[in-house]
């Protein structure tokens, strides 16, 4: 008897022993938070999510031992996912600012950047005086970090309204408007620039240089960014310029 209530007792318990190692598992997958739009850091290609920000966080996951799991959004529900914890991290080429500094903590910067407002090349726009940006439509992807440097910088000095920007859920339809005559000028991330000038037929009209910089994004308070600043360092600076080359080249 005693034998088989043993037996009843273990066959009740396995359902919860094997529940509690399968939340276990999935509280250890790391939850990342994308928007798939941004190359060289963070694209998708053939169903596959590439790009400089996914390779130096899987770095970091097999430093670790730490599996991931990759949801796509547009800009601004990826920011929304960590400012609401659905996700632990996100990254895509994402701008460090005061603003979402009070939302959200950054890892330490892994690259600086520029912000390029880019053309056709046939239209040949070249803006040698902020003050000409008022006759010309301006579009970007909602939520990107211009729309605080337009508001704060440009708007007080009567150069550009922010009310006046077209705004879009990606750069993909920014740069389809841009194609198609829709908008005289885009605002792009220089490494974004960069890889879309080898795909279309773009130039530089004005470049902003000297004041932003990357970073990956995660929840306020959390523990894994202090250690993905760990292995950053680790990582050290001509490891982390090797992979930043690599994918801007």
């Amino acid at each position: 008897m005693k034998k088989i209530a043993l037996l009843v007792c273990l066959f009740c318990l396995l359902p919860l022993m094997f529940s509690g190692c399968s939340k276990n598992e999935e509280a250890s997958v790391i939850k990342v938070a994308v928007c798939p739009t941004s190359p060289p850091n963070l694209y998708e290609e053939n169903g596959k999510h590439l790009g400089m920000d996914l390779e130096i966080f899987e770095g970091f996951c097999q430093a670790r031992n730490r599996r991931y799991s990759i949801t796509s959004y547009d800009w601004q529900g990826m920011l929304g996912a960590v400012i609401g914890k659905q996700a632990d991290v996100a990254f895509s080429a994402i701008s460090i600012t005061d603003k979402r500094k009070e939302v959200m903590d950054f890892s330490k910067p892994y690259m600086d950047n520029t912000w390029n407002l880019v053309s056709l090349k046939k239209r040949n726009l070249v803006i040698k005086d902020l003050s000409e940006l008022k006759k010309y439509s301006i579009g970007y992807p909602r939520g990107m970090a211009y729309s605080d440097f337009i508001k704060n910088k440009l708007e007080p000095q009567g150069v550009y309204k922010l009310s006046d920007v077209k705004m879009y859920p990606t750069y993909n339809e920014v740069l389809a408007d841009l194609k198609n005559g829709n908008l005289d000028l885009a605002f792009l991330d220089g490494s974004v620039a960069s890889v879309y000038r080898k795909k279309m037929d773009i130039q530089d009209s004005y470049v902003f240089t000297g004041f932003d910089m990357f970073g990956f994004a995660f929840p306020k308070g959390s523990p894994l960014r202090d250690d993905f600043d760990r292995y950053l360092a680790e990582l050290g600076p001509d490891k982390l310029k090797a992979i930043v080359n690599k994918w801007m080249n």
